[in-house]
């Protein structure tokens, strides 16, 4: 999610022709929770992966659009495998940055406002 929240699902529409087959959240929290599954089509999913955020999905929304909205803390062995295959084909893109132990409090700050672009690792 980008800080034009408002017009996310609209660009996302647009750009998907009506809307995203899958969305997966990763984030679950900040507001990402509210307009991930508001960018689906007709029949789409919206796996959560983040946590720490509430879903609030009007029922009839739901049922209207026939959407889903999923939990998942890792996958499955199967998935796993997949995306190893997809890594190993360089068609995953990784986005992370490291940090050395003597640098978590730059983490810290770094997170609290909004500059590790994916995840952030402490390494020793």
């Amino acid at each position: 999610m980008h800080d034009g929240s408002d017009t996310i699902v609209h660009e996302v529409t647009e750009l998907t022709h009506g809307g995203a087959h899958v969305v997966i959240d990763f984030v679950g929290e900040l507001g990402a929770e509210q307009v991930s599954w508001q960018m689906l089509r007709q029949g789409g999913t919206h796996f959560v992966v983040g946590y720490g955020g509430v879903v609030h999905v009007p029922t009839v929304h739901m049922i209207i659009t026939e959407i889903a909205i999923e939990g998942s803390l890792v996958g499955n062995y199967v998935e796993l495998v997949e995306l190893m295959e997809l890594n190993a084909e360089g068609r995953v893109k990784h986005h992370g940055q490291q940090y050395r132990l003597d640098q978590i409090n730059q983490a810290i700050d770094d997170f609290k406002n909004r500059r590790i672009a994916g995840r952030a690792v402490i390494v020793t």
